[in-house]
């Protein structure tokens, strides 16, 4: 199972210094960064990514949008490249939920 977690800033007064706080906990939580804004975090079961919501819900700030979803690694396997292709860290983990090196 996977989260993602999508940022929409704003250009309101103090939302850089929170988001860039807010950023620096997504990847404190073992999030990485799929593409511009968008964090991702591969989580064994439903209760582990429902705790790490939780988690990040105190840390989300006040300005912008923070959208987060849930998906199955069979459903992530589903997303089509339009343009590109899978990053080293893609490939690396896979749908695997650990890497031996």
């Amino acid at each position: 199972m996977r989260i993602l977690v999508m940022l929409a800033p704003t250009n309101a007064r103090g939302t850089k210094t929170a988001y860039t706080k807010f950023r620096k906990k997504l990847v404190s939580c073992g999030f990485v960064m799929l593409q511009a804004e968008v964090y991702m975090k591969v989580v064994p079961n439903r209760e582990v990514a429902r705790t790490q919501l939780s988690t990040l819900e105190r840390y989300a700030p006040p300005t912008g949008t923070v959208r987060a979803f849930t998906m199955t690694e069979r459903q992530f396997a589903a997303v089509r490249y339009l343009t590109g292709g899978p990053d080293y860290q893609e490939r690396m983990v896979g749908a695997k939920k650990q890497v031996d090196l």
